[in-house]
């Protein structure tokens, strides 16, 4: 998830890691079924250049939920449980109260939205918080369904294309 891009740049973004994705033959071009609820794209002959295990391993293009998704977008990207890190006192914890209220004010449009650490109370923008499960608030992500774990260096090499500051978030349903 880019933490940087704006809602003017986004679509452009999201347009130019698309078609270096496919110059790669990481994805195909082709939108399909292959996500759920939306359209997305299937893994390429070439996708084994963006994970850390090769196809035989993880079985991904069997798989009929397998695309990646492009969200262009005002969009908060989150794993279900999982911990934060407050900078301040080095506190860890699962958000609860107050949590979902500062999530649904930046949603809303408040870039500035603050959560304050439950140990400490020193105030973070929402989305400066980190964690062993991190949290993604921004215009533009990528979800990567039912793909094996992508590779440190494909990471960043997708954030060296976008020129912004980065947040992997791992989801499982």
């Amino acid at each position: 998830m880019d933490k940087d891009a704006s809602a003017d740049e986004a679509p452009r973004l999201a347009a130019e890691v698309r078609d270096w994705l496919v110059a790669r033959r990481i994805i195909e071009r082709e939108l399909t079924d292959s996500v759920l609820g939306d359209l997305g794209h299937r893994p390429g002959l070439g996708h084994t250049a963006a994970v850390e295990a090769p196809d035989e391993e993880t079985g991904l293009l069997r798989l009929q939920t397998n695309g990646l998704q492009i969200e262009v977008g005002r969009t908060v990207f989150y794993t279900i449980g999982g911990e934060l890190t407050c900078r301040a006192c080095g506190a860890q914890f699962e958000p609860e109260d107050g949590w979902s209220e500062a999530v649904d004010d930046w949603y809303n449009g408040n870039d500035s939205a603050e959560f304050e650490c439950p140990e400490c109370g020193k105030p973070e923008r929402l989305v400066e918080w980190s964690g062993e499960f991190p949290w993604g608030f921004g215009n533009l992500g990528f979800k990567f369904w039912n793909w094996p774990p992508l590779s440190e260096q494909f990471i960043q090499e997708v954030a060296v294309k976008l020129g912004h500051r980065t947040v992997l978030v791992r989801g499982k349903l």
